[in-house]
């Protein structure tokens, strides 16, 4: 990892999508991430395939919010990852600017949500977090991990909607510019929409940009 920068991976994934699981973490390692990533596994309980999907969430954040990284890495199994993510990411300026709260919630994946102030030069928008839905790959510091985890009932919605929006009562939502992710044309877990991100190039290089 970058000098001063270390970042722990985590993936949620359920026994059903071993082959998509297997397809996401090849992904991750061709885009330059040869770091080990925890796997996160649904235990099965739960009545519902949405209650079992917010336990699993949970468990993530309980073991993000443990890890003594700088940052948390926080992945859906359903992912396509850019050329050169590992090198985009490492070099993304906006990680080197959190405050001393350690409060940061940021998407690197963005299916058209609207913004609320962009910054292209800085390679970020900040996004309205009523409006914001879809955590296919976000990054967070352990501290907001644990502060979500905290206050999990503190708010409505799935996961990819309740976790943006106690999120920004510390911090600004942000999404990276563009999306360094897409989601992988499969079925969602639970049956909702399809979706992609509106500017993901697989060959987008920061340095190049």
């Amino acid at each position: 990892m970058a000098a001063g920068l270390t970042f722990a991976a985590f993936v949620l994934s359920c026994a059903e999508r071993e082959q998509v699981l297997a397809a996401t973490l090849s992904s991750l390692r061709a885009s330059g991430w040869h770091d080990p990533a925890c796997v996160v596994m649904d235990d099965g309980r739960g009545t519902t395939r949405l209650d079992r999907i917010h336990r699993t969430w949970l468990a993530v954040l309980r073991q993000a919010g443990a890890s003594r990284a700088s940052f948390t890495l926080l992945l859906e199994d359903d992912i396509v990852f850019g050329h050169s993510f590992r090198e985009n990411l490492m070099s993304w300026a906006l990680l080197r600017a959190v405050p001393p709260s350690r409060a940061f919630y940021a998407s690197l994946y963005n299916p058209g949500r609207p913004s609320l102030v962009r910054r292209p030069e800085q390679r970020y928008f900040v996004a309205e977090s009523r409006l914001v839905w879809g955590a296919q790959a976000l990054v967070l510091t352990p501290e907001m991990a644990r502060f979500i985890a905290a206050n999990w009932g503190s708010a409505d919605g799935n996961p990819d909607m309740r976790m943006p929006q106690i999120a920004a009562r510390v911090t600004p939502i942000y999404y990276h510019l563009p999306s360094l992710v897409d989601h992988a044309p499969v079925p969602t877990t639970w049956g909702g929409m399809t979706h992609s991100a509106i500017d993901f190039d697989p060959d987008w290089r920061a340095s190049q940009a």
